[in-house]
């Protein structure tokens, strides 16, 4: 074991001791610790590598479920207990109808909108089927079809069939171009098109778009749809700048009002944003 590992293990229990008490039982919290090292150390041969495992938190009712040894927690404690989109639930938007998530993961977001919102239909869209398996999974129990929708696809820019680049782990997975024969294809659709296929015809009360980079073809050319959303939830990664991505809005011909920035590894930035005519 390296140096520069045993410190960030290090850190890492200092954060997991601060948040202990946001965890139902010292169990699920000891095993949060076991999880970043099943996640740190992958040769390692160690127990319950990839099993599926329940979390409790102190302020959700309902369990979570995360597979030990991915980033599946990682992404728990970002949305639920850093409390990543909260600029977004601060604002108590009214009349939410329709939430589409760009980037469902593993279902984490997904129960954030059902709890935060829940009269609204939440349209996840996610292109890994385990992942999409999970979804279901996080889903709030008797979640029906016209308050859950999922859709296994890319959201891009044209129309195609694409693959995933999937060494980053699962909430890092990236869509490319296949280039060799017999790799995995999957369909990459429009907005427009994923709109149509939903039957969303009313305004997009909430957008959240996480999608690692494929952002940049998506806003290019948003025009046909960007006017019918109200708020806006987007990780921007490089070399997609923010400059480049206010100036694709404007050119779709929406105004959006920037009311929170959030600085992310690698370089990436979470930006938060409402659309003037439709607050």
């Amino acid at each position: 074991m390296t140096m520069g590992k045993l410190a960030s293990l290090g850190k890492s229990f200092h954060r997991l001791w601060s948040v202990r008490r946001r965890y139902l039982n010292s169990r699920d919290w000891l095993y949060s610790f076991y999880h970043r090292i099943l996640l740190r150390f992958p040769r390692l041969p160690l127990p319950e590598r990839n099993h599926l495992r329940q979390v409790r938190l102190t302020e959700v009712r309902e369990p979570f479920h995360v597979r030990l040894g991915t980033t599946d927690w990682y992404v728990l404690e970002e949305i639920f207990i850093d409390g990543v989109y909260q600029p977004l639930i601060k604002l108590q938007i009214k009349d939410v109808r329709h939430i589409v998530d760009l980037g469902a993961n593993s279902g984490f977001s997904i129960r954030l909108w059902q709890l935060s919102y829940p009269t609204a239909c939440v349209i996840g869209v996610e292109p890994d089927a385990e992942n999409l398996e999970m979804c279901l999974r996080n889903a709030l129990t008797g979640t029906t079809d016209d308050q859950l929708k999922l859709v296994q696809a890319c959201v891009a820019g044209r129309s195609r069939a694409v693959s995933l680049e999937r060494s980053r782990g699962a909430w890092e997975f990236r869509m490319q171009e296949p280039d060799q024969a017999g790799q995995e294809s999957i369909r990459a659709i429009t907005m427009s098109q994923l709109l149509a296929e939903c039957r969303v015809e009313s305004p997009i009360d909430v957008l959240k778009c996480d999608i690692e980079g494929a952002e940049s073809e998506v806003f290019a050319d948003c025009g046909a749809w960007i006017h019918q959303v109200r708020n806006l939830i987007i990780e921007l990664h490089p070399p997609y700048s923010s400059e480049q991505f206010l100036a694709d809005l404007s050119r779709g011909g929406a105004r959006f009002e920037l009311y929170c920035r959030t600085p992310c590894e690698g370089g990436s930035e979470l930006l938060f944003l409402q659309q003037a005519e439709l607050k």
